[in-house]
């Protein structure tokens, strides 16, 4: 039987949502610093094709209609660091949905 570590546990989080894995996250960092999918998928030996899959996922888990609304509500949601270039991870792995209205 395999045993589940904390590692392969989602982050603790208040709002019950979906978590972005590792990989969205490098994604997601990469696209706030202003990468095309193209610079994403060669910096990670990947299709361009995967990281537009990858950033559709995104924008669904993240109700976001584009890429600048996914950075900035990662901005919002204190996923990403604000103040640092390159930008750089919280540890927060979670957007939580966006306020009615």
């Amino acid at each position: 039987m395999d045993e589940i570590t904390p590692a392969d546990q989602a982050a603790p989080c208040c709002c019950h949502t979906e978590h972005f894995t590792e990989r969205e996250i490098g994604i997601l960092r990469q696209v706030a610093a202003g990468d095309t999918n193209e610079d994403i998928a060669a910096s990670l030996n990947i299709s361009g094709h995967t990281v537009a899959g990858h950033l559709r996922t995104m924008l669904a888990r993240g109700q976001s209609r584009n890429r600048a609304e996914l950075v900035a509500r990662a901005y919002a949601a204190g996923v990403l660091l604000p103040a640092t270039w390159p930008p750089r991870p919280s540890g927060r792995r979670c957007l939580p949905s966006p306020p009615a209205g």
